[in-house]
């Protein structure tokens, strides 16, 4: 017997106030600032608000008014939650960072001792600290080569900030080996204590209360159900500090949105407000209320947190753009209907 399922569509989609972004201030003015998305005053997880999509789901135009801002803004995010994670996995790392060499390079080898290792891998994850976290004007001291005439016009104009993938070396290029050490000892003894501190005053519990989000396709409109399949499989992406697998039930109905083939959720509406939908929206965008905790690092080469996340509530809340101001209803997942493979 299938399941009753309740949910609320409004053929007019409720707006809501833009959300406002969490700001974590630095320690030190040798930092840049931290800003993080939200959803109705905590954090969001998984999918991100793109900035460029608007409700309707065209871009904002680099033509536009005020398109500059949003792509500073957009800038700002990515290194924030970049940094944000390097500085939650410092705390399990504790033991790496004890016995990391402060005053020279511990050189990679294919037969390294544990401590040599643990060493290696510490000083990584500094470079990878002083990339995201150093504002431009510590970034040239750092990674700009003083004989390298134009140094400085690697680096982004006011506003904008370092791509997480931009990993600079110490001393910058083609700076000689004793360069490179100065940046690394200076970096360590000036401003790493001070990285330390932040990494350590984040959310000591390991426990973030926030809102995952996912997105589902909208697919094909099943008529004889009345209303669309938003498959579960849709979920598993690579979105902000959690993973969709990482959902723990706590119960028989959370159990069934985790069933190792995929689940299907209904999203009832009928087909005349089906098909105007269609028109406008190819996703929908499903947050769910929950409980994130940290439970560690993965191995030296993955160097990826490893997360775990509840629920707090048993209603998704539904919307037509990622930036999660048109609401367009609620399932209840107690009652939802679902089928699986």
């Amino acid at each position: 017997m299938k399941n009753l399922f309740f949910i609320a569509f409004l053929i007019i989609a409720q707006p809501s106030k833009g959300q406002e972004e969490k700001i974590y201030n630095p320690p030190s003015a040798s930092f840049i600032s931290l800003s993080l998305q939200t959803h109705k005053g905590k954090l969001r997880f998984g999918v991100q608000d793109e900035y460029f999509v608007k409700a309707d789901g065209t871009y904002v135009s680099s033509k536009e008014e005020g398109y500059f801002e949003k792509d500073k803004q957009s800038s700002h995010h990515m290194a924030s939650k970049h940094a944000f994670m390097e500085l939650l996995k410092m705390r399990f790392k504790k033991d790496m960072f004890e016995v990391m060499d402060r005053e020279l390079f511990t050189e990679r080898t294919q037969n390294m001792y544990d401590k040599e290792l643990k060493s290696y891998t510490a000083q990584q994850h500094v470079l990878a600290l002083s990339n995201a976290l150093c504002t431009k004007t510590e970034q040239k001291r750092f990674f700009c080569n003083e004989k390298e005439e134009d140094c400085a016009e690697m680096f982004k104009e006011d506003g904008y900030y370092n791509e997480p993938r931009n990993i600079r070396n110490w001393g910058g290029r083609g700076a000689s080996e004793f360069q490179k050490l100065r940046a690394y000892t200076g970096f360590v003894k000036e401003l790493f204590p001070k990285v330390q501190s932040w990494g350590a005053s984040l959310y000591p519990s390991n426990k973030l209360e926030g809102y995952y989000v996912a997105r589902g396709v909208l697919g094909t409109y099943d008529f004889k159900e009345g209303g669309y399949w938003l498959d579960t499989n849709q979920f598993f992406n690579n979105g902000f500090l959690l993973r969709w697998n990482g959902l723990q039930p706590s119960n028989s109905s959370e159990r069934k949105l985790m069933h190792p083939n995929g689940t299907s959720i209904l999203f009832k509406m009928s087909p005349a407000d089906a098909e105007a939908f269609s028109e406008k929206h190819q996703y929908v965008y499903l947050v769910f209320d929950v409980n994130a905790y940290l439970n560690g690092v993965e191995n030296y080469r993955a160097d990826q947190l490893k997360t775990t996340f509840d629920l707090n509530s048993s209603t998704i809340e539904l919307y037509s753009d990622d930036g999660l101001t048109q609401k367009v209803g609620d399932i209840d997942i107690s009652t939802m209907v679902s089928k699986t493979r």
